[in-house]
Order: structure tokens, then C-alpha cells, then sequence
């Protein structure tokens, strides 16, 4: 088989893993608004949004057993790949463990006072909060084995059992709803589900890297420093990319309430897939990058670089122009006239910061393949610090159509990426031509010798 089909088949079955969860919801969202209302229906979203939000603020080191896997398996060496994978692991217990226990403690704090939660499903949402905790926990030690499967470049089996676990659980949530539970029954049958999935997943994981017996004899500390030295800075740059990825709703719901945050939710959930495709498509890029400069082979990666990033922005543009063109009838045609007449402009706002995200995508992957986790840190910490408040004040004014400007200039910012990634193509390419002037140097003198 050549190298290009299994690129293929990655891509094909990377993009089914992020296309199946927003294309399940496209689906099931008009029968859970019927059945659970609009402001339960905005606590689920607020519930999930806490939750992503705690799990980008405990994780991001996932990207280090992903990036570490992928160099250890290009150069050969077993022993190093389950030292990652063992350090990675220990690394997101702990903080998933820690990330759990706060929001237990946080919920009633959050619900009853933070966030603008109706009374009457005040109770309901504390219970929600502190099972999506458990749920957490559970989701920090599963993505580690997904990563460690992508770093290997395999990812046929751990998308079918991603798949089939979203399509339980869209499936299970909207049998629930339509049988008059709530989202506390929601939430615990999709704990049930995950903890499956994570099981498979952790078994798959040690069948694919034939790490059965290799646990006892790896040197944990060692790999610790290494992991750290990479992923404390895609930590900070996960933690500020919630900034900008799941605070701004939950903002909506702080500055707005459960029911606004439910509508900004539903325009996300048509225009997000896009930069969630991209990612999904994309995606093969940093594992195949990082083994592809730890084998010297820079000139292939800058090709696919560039007709990568071409084939993005063609797409996007595409994209983008379909989402603001036909807003209204998208929105008739999914929730009704009356949500398409008053929300039609924030789905164009937001369609537009969503298909900014998506052409920083492919730069973002290739920088941290190239190793500057600590430029993307900076990026996603002006990201974020600059679309909160600006999120906020045009809130204030424009109420919830200004969560949308807000993920513009979140948009804006993340094009940077674009500039951080040709930095490190260049600084290859010169350490490469370096390297080979020395060596066409040594060869002269040895042949004077």
C-alpha cells in the first residue's frame, strides 16, 4: 500500500469522527427543543460548556502523547512511546481527578449565582453539573489513549468506537427527552456510554502500541520532564483556547441568561462544523508532520503545507458565502420562520468567526508539529483576551448578536497562526541547509585526509 492511502483513509475517517457529533445534533436539536423547552434545552448547553471549559483548562497535554508517539514511532523506538503514553496518562488522571472535584464543589455556586438559571431548574442543573464532572473525569483519561492512536496514524478504530458512542448517546438523550426526563437522566446514561467507550478505547490503545509489557520497566519521571517541556505550553495554549471556544457562551449565559444562550447555541451549532471539519480533515497533519522532521523529510512537509492551507481557504470561502447567503432559509427550514426572522444576523456574524478559525486551522496543526507550543500559547492567550471583553461590552450594547463580533475578533487573532508556522518552516529549512553544508564539508576534508 502507498503512504498516500493511509493519509486518505485518516482523513476520511478524521472528518467522520467531527462531522458525526454536530451532524447527529443538526438532527436530534429541533426534537430536544420540543421536548425539553428552550430553557432547559440552554442549561444543557450552559452544563456542557462548563464542563469543555474545565477540561481545556485541566488538559492539553493530550497533543504531547500525540506529538511524542508520532517522533518515538518514526525513529523507531518502542520504549519511547509507552513512556509518553505512561506519562501523558498520569498527567491527565491527576488533573482530570482535580477538574472533576472542583466543579462537584463549584455547582451549586455556579448555577445558583454565576449563571442567570431559572429557579424552577436550579436543582436539575446542580445534579447535571456534578454527573457532566464524573463525565469529565472520564473523557481526560479516554482522550489520552485517542491521542496516543492518532500519534501512530491509525485511526479507523478509534473513530468507529467515537461514532458509535456519540450515536448512543444523541440516540439515548432524545429517547429520554421525548419520554418526559430530564437532563439529569440525560447526563447519566451518557456517563454510562463513555465509560464503555473509554474502556475500548484504553484496550485498543495498548493492543496498537503492544504495551502490555512494557508498563513496569518505563522510566515515569523521565518521561514526565519530557512531556512537560512540550506540553506545558499546548497547556496554556488549550486553557486560553477555551477563551475563546467556550467562555463567550458562557458569558451569554451569565450576561443574558439560559434562554439567549440556547439561540447563540443553535447558530454555533450550523456554523462551527466548519472549522471542526477543517480540523477533522487536517488532523493528520500534525502527527505526519512531526514524524516526517524527525526523519529530515522538510521539503514533502512544506508541500503539503502549502496545498493544504490552499485547499482550506477555497473551501472556507465556499462555505461562508453558502452560510450568509441563505441564512434565512437554513433557519426556517431546521427551527421555524419565527427563530430564522429575528436571529438571521447572528448566524452570518457568527458563520464569519467560525470560517476565520477554520484558515488558522491547518498553520496551528503544522506549528505545533514544528514545535512552537509556546507561540500558539501566546496566540490563544490574545485570543482570548481580547474577545471576552470585547464580547462583554458589545453585549452590553448589541445583546446577543455581540457574543457573535466577538468570535470575529477571536478570528482575527488566530490568523496570526499563519505567521508562526512560516517562522518555523524557515528556521528548518536553514537548520537543514546547515546541516548539509557540514556534512558536504566534512566529506571534502576527509577526502583531503
Amino acid at each position: 500500500m502507498s503512504r498516500r492511502s493511509p493519509i486518505r483513509e485518516n482523513v476520511f475517517y478524521s472528518v467522520l469522527d467531527y462531522a458525526s457529533q454536530p451532524a447527529l445534533m443538526l438532527v436530534a436539536t429541533p426534537i430536544l427543543l420540543r421536548h425539553l423547552g428552550v430553557q432547559q434545552y440552554g442549561v444543557w448547553m450552559l452544563v456542557n460548556s462548563i464542563a469543555a471549559t474545565a477540561s481545556g483548562l485541566g488538559g492539553g497535554f493530550g497533543d504531547g502523547a500525540t506529538k511524542y508517539v508520532a517522533m518515538y514511532r518514526g525513529q523507531g523506538d518502542r520504549a519511547g512511546v509507552i513512556r509518553s503514553l505512561g506519562a501523558v496518562l498520569a498527567i491527565h488522571s491527576a488533573l482530570g481527578s482535580v477538574s472533576a472535584l472542583v466543579m462537584i464543589g463549584l455547582a451549586p455556586w455556579l448555577i445558583t449565582h454565576v449563571f442567570a438559571v431559572p429557579p424552577t431548574l436550579r436543582e436539575v442543573g446542580i445534579a447535571a453539573v456534578r454527573i457532566s464532572a464524573a463525565l469529565l473525569f472520564v473523557r481526560f483519561v479516554e482522550s489520552v489513549f485517542v491521542a496516543a492512536i492518532r500519534g501512530c496514524e491509525h485511526y479507523k478504530p478509534t473513530v468507529i468506537l467515537s461514532v458509535l458512542a456519540r450515536i448512543s448517546g444523541t440516540a439515548s438523550a432524545v429517547a429520554l427527552a421525548a419520554s418526559g426526563h430530564t437532563l439529569v437522566a440525560i447526563f447519566q446514561a451518557t456517563l454510562i456510554i463513555a465509560a464503555v467507550s473509554s474502556a475500548a478505547q484504553a484496550w485498543l490503545a495498548q493492543k496498537l502500541l503492544q504495551a502490555n509489557m512494557g508498563w513496569r520497566t518505563i522510566d515515569l519521571a523521565a518521561g514526565l520532564r519530557e512531556v512537560f517541556s512540550f506540553g506545558a505550553f499546548t497547556w496554556v495554549k488549550s486553557s486560553f483556547g477555551i477563551l475563546s471556544a467556550y467562555a463567550d457562551r458562557l458569558l451569554v449565559a451569565g450576561v443574558l441568561g439560559a434562554g439567549p444562550l440556547a439561540y447563540y447555541a443553535l447558530c454555533n451549532q450550523l456554523t462551527q462544523p466548519v472549522p471542526a471539519l477543517v480540523a477533522a480533515a487536517f488532523n493528520f497533519i500534525f502527527p505526519n508532520f512531526s514524524a516526517q522532521v524527525a526523519s529530515g523529510s522538510t521539503k514533502q512537509t512544506h508541500h503539503r503545507y502549502r496545498s493544504a492551507n490552499a485547499l482550506v481557504l477555497l473551501s472556507t470561502v465556499l462555505v461562508c458565502t453558502i452560510l450568509i447567503g441563505g441564512a434565512i432559509p437554513l433557519l426556517r427550514l431546521w427551527i421555524g420562520p419565527a427563530f430564522a426572522a429575528q436571529y438571521h444576523d447572528l448566524l452570518r456574524i457568527v458563520a464569519v468567526g467560525n470560517c476565520l478559525l477554520a484558515l488558522s486551522v491547518v498553520p496551528q496543526y503544522a506549528a505545533l508539529a514544528f514545535g512552537r507550543a509556546r507561540a500558539m500559547a501566546v496566540v490563544n492567550l490574545a485570543a482570548g483576551a481580547l474577545s471576552l471583553p470585547g464580547s462583554y461590552y458589545l453585549m452590553q450594547r448589541f445583546g446577543v448578536v455581540g457574543a457573535g463580533l466577538g468570535k470575529v475578533i477571536a478570528g482575527l487573532v488566530f490568523l496570526s497562526t499563519f505567521g508562526v508556522a512560516q517562522r518555523a518552516i524557515n528556521s528548518l529549512k536553514q537548520s537543514q541547509q546547515a546541516t548539509l553544508e557540514r556534512s558536504a564539508t566534512e566529506t571534502l576534508l576527509d577526502f583531503a585526509r
